[in-house]
């Protein structure tokens, strides 16, 4: 059974005149007639009566019709929906990134593209920065928001937005009813801090601190910074933290600008060079507009 077939039937039962449905489906009436004897033979069963003065549906006829409109509906329902994968207004986009990125501002970028494209699903997977880096280059996540830049050579990167570094104490530390404070500042504390070789910028922390003229003495470490506020809150020491952390953090902490010279945490948008899907050139798209109303890149 072709879809041209119950297209033919379709219209020649809306018609009940051979002359008229073949005008409709810009054909002549002989192949029209081969079309609905062939749906008959693959149905082995009469579906229009046909007699010289008038054509009728036979009561499998008047059935079918129903079961018709319906194929052809999901047909085009089908068309339609493949028509927008292909132009990636529907989809579904597989997104890794840490909590503390989607605290610094990535939930509002996924929120305000969610509610412009409703047909497109968005699942956020919350991963380490090695396992984003890792599903990207598998297939298994679409685009990685990730605070250091890939070395492998199939994936691309995009720079996205930047936060401050803020210091992390608890508010009744000695420090925390200052304005600011410098990395020299914290020489004494124990520090909470992310594991060194978790990711770059875990590195990127730790050379800060480096610079500064001192080792700093580690308490805890953890793979993820939004970890970091609750073992402050427990007294293991201080930290260093993007500002983005403070967001939704409660409890008694205080967050304290670094001066001067504050580091600088930068988040790279992270995706597969070959094929990126329809959907996800539309979400990249969209994602750049968004950032270039709030960012300009270094």
């Amino acid at each position: 059974m072709r879809i041209r077939q119950l297209q033919c039937f379709v219209v020649l039962a809306e018609e009940l005149n051979f002359t008229r449905a073949a005008q409709r489906l810009n054909m002549s009436q002989p192949p029209l007639s081969t079309q609905i004897q062939t749906l008959e033979r693959e149905l082995h069963t009469e579906l229009i009566s046909r007699t010289s003065r008038r054509v009728k549906l036979t009561r499998a006829g008047e059935l079918f019709l129903l079961r018709a409109r319906n194929m052809l509906d999901q047909y085009e329902r089908s068309l339609q929906e493949i028509r927008e994968i292909q132009r990636g207004q529907d989809g579904v986009i597989e997104i890794g990134t840490t909590g503390s990125i989607l605290r610094g501002g990535l939930s509002e970028l996924l929120a305000e593209f969610a509610a412009a494209h409703p047909r497109i699903t968005l699942r956020v997977n919350e991963q380490s920065p090695t396992a984003q880096i890792n599903e990207v280059l598998s297939r298994r996540t679409d685009v990685s928001f990730n605070r250091s830049m890939p070395r492998d050579e199939e994936l691309a990167y995009e720079y996205g937005w930047q936060e401050e570094m803020v210091a992390l104490v608890r508010s009744d530390h000695r420090l925390a009813g200052h304005a600011s404070v410098s990395i020299t500042d914290l020489r004494e504390e124990h520090f909470v801090v992310l594991r060194p070789e978790s990711s770059d910028f875990a590195t990127y922390v730790m050379a800060c601190v480096i610079a500064a003229g001192y080792r700093p003495r580690i308490s805890q470490q953890v793979i993820d910074a939004q970890s970091i506020p609750s073992l402050i809150v427990a007294g293991f020491g201080v930290s260093i933290v993007p500002a983005g952390i403070a967001r939704l953090t409660s409890g008694p902490l205080v967050f304290l600008p670094i001066r001067p010279n504050p580091p600088i945490s930068e988040v790279y948008i992270v995706y597969h060079n070959r094929d990126p899907l329809p959907a996800l050139q539309l979400f990249l798209a969209e994602i750049r507009r968004l950032l270039g109303h709030e960012v300009t890149p270094p």
